[in-house]
């Protein structure tokens, strides 16, 4: 081999050396070492943005107090951005919406860069650290804070050599500083499955768990169900759910937002068992003016939920407890449904010791407005009341039975086992109806006397 050619394929081994795209396939990356180096400057983080003890944050206000701000040294600077998300011993509200937070404030406020850039966490930290409560008002003190973290974010940003991961996660989400904060995240929100992953995702800022940005998220997301298109709601129904489940303090706000939606929809009709019963536990039955809770709905809404529970009754009246259901008196109830506005089933005993499991369902989701029908009947017999109008009825399962028409509720409310004889008073009734031969056309004709007509 020549000189010549010795040379010619050194310099070809020296050009693949030096190629920056091969240089990691001839040297093995120092794995251990990066890690090492990691873990490293997350501690060197972490102790740089340390909270200090509540003790030298004091001591720092009071020597504000007594000499102003010329007197203050870097840390005691450090320390008054800290104190801005404090209570003081002497105080009622936290520092940043005290007459001296408001200078403080006012004071970072026309800093210059070098100083923001050090107490930049420290002020986003308290940004966060604030409850709902102390925020519902947007103090002016708050706003202003925000507007200095927002406008000096990306100058700092630009200044570091290598931007601290809480810089970059709030370069990623520039809305995080703004007046509407979490509207990026809602979709995410609702859809993702895994609920820690916004948490992770903005882990390195550190908001605590009783932050307003948690509150605000949760509140714009049941915001959200009032425009969103029926297909879409219907599939996130369950979302909902969880996070109520979850999250019982927004129990009301999750519950009215999803009936009031479910009433707009071409379903409304439809009975949706969950959010029946979810509804009963929390507000009572609707069918009662004494359940106040339903005043969070609007009439509509409350209507459709009564109507959920009427069409249920009278499924379970014909059809459930009834071994030959009679289809034929249910389609005849059904055609006023729109108008009926309570109803009440009386079980006999076959019925309320039944151990079937739809049996046993019914009576357990439907606990508190069931009663005994009681006295000289059948085992199997069982009753239903229907209030349409002014008009009470009352109809029983057995044959040998009239339907009965008053125009007061027959018994007590208060009670919960119920004489057959109470239901059926010829006294002081104002109507008697047998079903023998073709009965529609009679029963028609007695309710229109009394001012009822079907819709449908």
């Amino acid at each position: 081999m020549t000189i010549v050619d010795l040379k010619q394929r050194l310099q070809e081994k020296i050009s693949q050396i030096s190629e920056p795209n091969l240089i990691h396939n001839k040297f093995v990356r120092p794995q251990r070492l990066m890690k090492t180096l990691t873990v490293i400057e997350k501690k060197f983080d972490d102790s740089e943005n340390t909270q200090p003890l509540d003790e030298k944050i004091f001591k720092t206000i009071n020597r504000l107090k007594k000499n102003g701000f010329g007197d203050l040294t870097r840390r005691d600077l450090k320390n008054l951005a800290w104190a801005l998300g404090k209570k003081l011993p002497s105080e009622n509200e936290k520092m940043l919406f005290t007459q001296l937070g408001k200078e403080i404030i006012n004071y970072f406020s026309k800093a210059n860069f070098d100083l923001l850039r050090l107490v930049y966490f420290p002020l986003l930290y308290t940004y966060f650290s604030f409850e709902k409560k102390e925020v519902d008002k947007t103090p002016s003190t708050w706003v202003l804070l925000r507007n200095i973290l927002s406008q000096n974010k990306s100058k700092l940003f630009m200044d570091l050599r290598k931007p601290k991961p809480w810089m970059t996660t709030l370069v990623d989400h520039a809305e995080i500083l703004s007046d509407q904060p979490t509207k990026k995240f809602v979709r995410d929100f609702l859809q993702d499955n895994d609920q820690n992953r916004i948490s992770a995702e903005l882990e390195s800022l550190r908001i605590s768990a009783s932050s307003w940005f948690w509150d605000d998220l949760i509140r714009s997301s049941i915001k959200s169900i009032k425009n969103m298109k029926e297909d879409e709601y219907f599939k996130i129904i369950p979302r909902f759910l969880l996070l109520l489940e979850k999250n019982k303090l927004y129990t009301t706000d999750i519950l009215v937002a999803l009936l009031e939606r479910y009433a707009r929809t071409s379903q409304r009709e439809k009975v949706h068992e969950v959010l029946k019963h979810l509804a009963l536990d929390q507000w009572g039955n609707p069918q009662y003016e004494a359940s106040s809770g339903w005043v969070n709905v609007n009439v509509d809404t409350k209507k459709m939920v009564i109507q959920w529970f009427v069409k249920a009754d009278l499924e379970a009246f014909f059809k459930l407890f009834n071994q030959n259901a009679d289809i034929q008196r249910f389609n005849y109830w059904m055609r006023f449904i729109d108008q009926i506005t309570f109803s009440q089933i009386f079980l006999g005993s076959n019925a309320l010791n039944s151990k079937r499991d739809e049996h046993l369902k019914f009576r357990k989701m439907n606990r508190g407005r069931i009663k005994e029908l009681a006295g000289s009947t059948t085992s199997t017999n069982n009753a239903f009341l229907l209030k349409i109008g002014n008009v009470y009825i009352v109809d029983f399962s057995e044959t040998g039975n009239a339907c009965y028409f008053y125009n007061r509720l027959p018994y007590k409310d208060y009670i919960g086992k119920i004489d057959i004889k109470t239901l059926r008073n010829q006294e002081i009734c104002i109507d008697r109806q047998t079903r023998n031969g073709n009965w529609q056309p009679r029963f028609d004709n007695a309710l229109a006397r009394l001012g009822i007509f079907a819709k449908r």
